[in-house]
């Protein structure tokens, strides 16, 4: 099954990622890990990991493109398996609403930005006893 590899959120209010170099080429296998392709926000310069096991493939970003965050940019595909089509790729996200698919390119993030949120309220020794 193609795993979508999508622009991903790497901090609270970024809109959009450009994408600076590709790590893997095309048609190359990458592992779940691997470096994938290096991304710049505002702030930070960041190389993403492949999220799964794959063949790089149905690249739809040039190096130095902007993309919106949580649209899709590649495919990681098995052997023999083809991309899916263009259409199947996340729709732009109007700024400020939290889709799904946005959720889900930022699902790191989010997890620890919660995690940091809700530490000062959690005691170690009173969280298991309700």
């Amino acid at each position: 099954m193609a795993i979508s590899v999508v622009m991903p959120a790497l901090e609270m209010a970024q809109e959009n990622g450009k994408l600076l170099a590709w790590r893997k080429r095309k048609a190359s296998a990458s592992r779940k890990g691997e470096p994938l392709l290096e991304i710049e926000t505002d702030k930070a310069v960041v190389e993403v990991e492949a999220p799964g096991d794959g063949i790089l493939a149905g690249i739809t970003a040039d190096v130095g493109a902007v993309v919106p965050v949580g649209e899709t940019i590649a495919w990681l595909v098995g052997p023999g398996e083809k991309p899916p089509a263009k259409s199947v790729t996340a729709a732009p996200v109007a700024r400020g609403s939290r889709s799904p698919e946005r959720a889900s390119a930022a699902a790191a993030v989010q997890a620890i930005e919660h995690r940091a949120e809700a530490a000062p309220q959690i005691s170690p020794k009173g969280a298991a006893s309700g």
